[in-house]
């Protein structure tokens, strides 16, 4: 009996000791692919095929319903040539050079207040905040009704205090169309450039910060030669992020002035949407979001190539 007893405790004990096997790798393999296609598969039908699609419309004559005529470069040359074109892209220099820097300046003020022992202060990070979760659209309507030379608030109320510069039509005037849809975008963005900064700070380590108020350093001190430094990863993702916003911007500028007057405050997007769905000209218009693509995309790898991949997720050089 105590023999029986043994073998079987050689048995289990030889057992647990053998090293369990491991799936092979075309299993591994299989289940790696498993979890991959569904998104590989979204992917390919909502990134890739519409930009194959525009690359092959962007050589065409073609409206759109009826057979399109090749053309092959043709709507790439008659691009460089095109005045609006040249407009559109002018707007979108002065739409990052002015939406940009001025919200992350906004918004790290905004950070920097809220961030300390404020009363109220999560009533007023939400406040500040609301913009940037309100629909394009509805923003684009009410800051309409607001700039109404006749009947908008602006305009009664610079008749009432006698400020004329509030009277004027900012949207309807060609030399200031573009600078006030900037504007109502500067308002509508800096609560998203708060958060970042307001995330960034908190994220600061705190003992950096008391041995700089140890070593003498005033307020403006600490946060030009400090707390900027040390949010630099903050810095460089708004204005990636920035510059991918501006060149896709449509609703805003679109419900504002639809790119008038005479294509004064005319955007990338909008110029593509009039071409391709109002004059029915789909591959010039498909033309025009290639080169949009193509900035995008240029305008990011050059991000990544300046500052390096590391500087999202705040790993320095």
């Amino acid at each position: 009996m105590s023999q029986a007893v043994s073998a079987a405790g050689a048995v289990t004990a030889g057992s647990s000791t053998q090293p369990r096997r491991r799936p092979s790798r075309p299993r591994e393999r299989a289940s790696a692919i498993a979890f991959i296609a569904p998104t590989a598969l979204l992917f390919a039908i909502f990134v890739v095929y519409p930009i194959v699609y525009n690359l092959q419309a962007s050589t065409l004559d073609w409206d759109g319903i009826n057979a399109g005529t090749w053309v092959g470069l043709g709507n790439y040359e008659r691009l460089l040539s095109d005045p609006v074109f040249g407009l559109t892209m002018r707007n979108s220099a002065w739409w990052i050079l002015l939406t940009v820097f001025p919200q992350a300046v906004i918004g790290f003020a905004l950070a920097w207040l809220l961030n300390t022992k404020l009363r109220g202060r999560t009533v007023y990070r939400a406040i500040f905040f609301v913009p940037a979760i309100l629909s394009p659209v509805v923003v684009g309507i009410v800051w309409q009704r607001l700039l109404d030379p006749f009947n908008g608030v602006l305009a009664q109320v610079g008749r009432a205090v006698g400020i004329e510069a509030l009277t004027r039509p900012y949207l309807a005037e060609p030399s200031t169309a573009i600078f006030a849809v900037i504007a109502v975008n500067v308002w509508m963005w800096s609560g998203f450039s708060m958060l970042f900064y307001l995330a960034g700070l908190q994220l600061l380590d705190r003992a950096v910060l008391e041995a700089a108020r140890i070593d003498g350093a005033t307020g403006f001190q600490l946060i030009s030669r400090v707390v900027l430094p040390l949010l630099k990863p903050t810095h460089l993702s708004l204005v990636l992020l920035g510059i991918i916003g501006s060149l896709k911007t449509f609703e805003l500028v679109y419900m504002l002035t639809e790119g008038g007057p005479n294509h004064a405050s005319e955007m990338l997007p909008t110029y593509t949407f009039k071409q391709a769905f109002q004059l029915q000209s789909v591959g010039y218009g498909s033309t025009i979001s290639v080169v949009l693509l193509v900035v995008a995309i240029g305008s990011s790898l050059t991000m990544l190539r300046v500052f390096g991949a590391g500087f999202i997720t705040g790993e320095q050089k």
